[in-house]
C-alpha cells in the first residue's frame, strides 16, 4: 500500500487564485478597517458633544444659582424697602402739608414785603425758596417711589411733556437748554413720564454744579419700529465708572440731600411702560440717560390702530 502525503486534504492555489483571496481579504479589512474609523470618529464627535453638553449644563447650573441669590436678595430687599416705604409715606403725607402752608405764606410775605426788602433780606428770602424747593422735591421722591398706582394711559405728545416739565422747573441762567427737534405721541401716563422727566433734568442741573454748561432732549426712532429712544445729555461732571450700576437702586445716592429714590422711580415708571433706561457717563464728560419706551403698547390688552394714534396727536 502507497504511503500517504499527509497534507492530502489541503487544496493546492494557484498564483491567480491566491491574488484573488488575499485581493478580496484586503478589501474586507479596508472596509472593516473604514468602519472602525467611522466609529471612532463617531465616538469622538459624541464624546466633544457630552463634553460641550456637560459645560453648558455647568453654566446653566451657575446662570440658575446666580439668579436664586438676586432673587433672594431683591426679594429681602423689597421687603425692607416696603416696610421703610409705608414709614416713609406716612411722613411724607405729614410733612407735606405744613411744607405747603409754609411756602404759600413765604410767598404772599415777600409779595407784600418786597419794597420793604434790602438786598440782604432778599437773598435771605431766596434761601428759604431753594430750602422750601428742595425739601418738596424730596418730599415728591418719596412719595413717587412708595405709590405706584395703575397707569393712566392716554395718546400724548412729548413736547408737550417737556414744555409742562420746563415750567415745572427753573432751568439756571447759565444752562444752555436745548429741547427736542422731533415730537412723537406715544401711549403713556403723561404725569408718571412728567415725572421722569423732572428727575433727569434735575439731576443734570445739579451734575452742571453752577458752571456754563448745556442740556439737551432728543428724541429718536429705535432700531425697533415699534420703540421710540429718548436721551437727555447733560455737560456735566459725569458719574464714576463704580457707581453707575448702583444709581438705580433705592436708597443709593451721593448727594447730601439727596433721598436716592429720583432714579429708581424712574426706572420704575419706565418698567410699567414696558420700556428701560440706561446710563452711560464718564468723569469730566458729562452723562446720558437713554429711554426706550414704545410706541403703541398693548399692556392693557387691546389693540390700537394708527388712526387711533392720529386722533390723539
Amino acid at each position: 500500500m502507497p504511503e500517504q502525503n499527509p497534507y492530502f486534504f489541503i487544496k493546492e492555489f494557484s498564483n491567480e487564485e491566491l491574488t484573488k483571496i488575499l485581493t478580496a481579504k484586503i478589501r474586507e479589512l479596508k472596509s472593516s478597517k473604514a468602519e472602525v474609523e467611522e466609529l471612532n470618529s463617531r465616538l469622538q464627535d459624541n464624546m466633544a458633544k457630552l463634553e460641550e453638553l456637560q459645560q453648558e449644563l455647568v453654566l446653566q447650573r451657575d446662570r440658575l444659582k446666580e439668579e436664586v441669590r438676586h432673587k433672594d436678595e431683591e426679594l429681602l430687599k423689597a421687603e425692607r424697602l416696603s416696610a421703610i416705604g409705608q414709614l416713609s409715606a406716612r411722613i411724607a403725607h405729614d410733612l407735606r402739608n405744613p411744607l405747603s402752608v409754609i411756602s404759600n405764606s413765604s410767598k404772599i410775605l415777600r409779595i407784600k414785603m418786597e419794597r420793604h426788602l434790602d438786598e440782604k433780606s432778599k437773598e435771605q428770602w431766596a434761601r428759604l425758596d431753594r430750602a422750601i424747593y428742595r425739601l418738596t422735591h424730596q418730599l415728591e421722591d418719596v412719595l413717587d417711589y412708595v405709590r405706584m398706582p395703575q397707569l393712566k394711559r392716554e395718546y400724548y405728545s412729548l413736547s408737550l411733556i417737556c414744555q409742562d416739565v420746563l415750567e415745572r422747573i427753573e432751568m439756571p441762567e447759565n444752562i444752555v437748554f436745548h429741547p427736542p427737534l422731533r415730537d412723537y405721541t406715544i401711549y403713556c401716563d403723561p404725569e408718571k413720564i412728567e415725572i421722569v422727566f423732572v428727575n433727569l433734568l434735575v439731576n443734570a442741573i445739579q451734575a452742571i454744579e453752577g458752571r456754563d454748561g448745556e442740556i439737551s432732549i432728543e428724541i429718536s426712532d429705535d432700531e425697533d419700529e415699534n420703540f421710540i429712544q429718548i436721551s437727555i445729555t447733560d455737560s456735566g461732571v459725569g458719574i464714576p465708572q463704580g457707581n453707575q450700576d448702583k444709581i438705580f437702586e433705592p436708597l443709593f445716592t451721593t448727594k447730601q440731600v439727596g433721598t436716592g429714590l429720583g432714579l429708581s422711580s424712574c426706572k420704575n415708571i419706565i418698567k410699567q411702560h414696558g420700556g428701560e433706561i440706561s446710563v452711560s457717563s464718564s468723569e469730566g464728560a458729562g452723562t446720558t440717560f437713554t429711554i426706550r419706551i414704545p410706541k403703541n403698547s398693548d399692556w392693557d390688552g387691546i389693540p390700537r390702530s394708527p388712526d387711533v394714534v392720529a386722533q390723539h396727536a
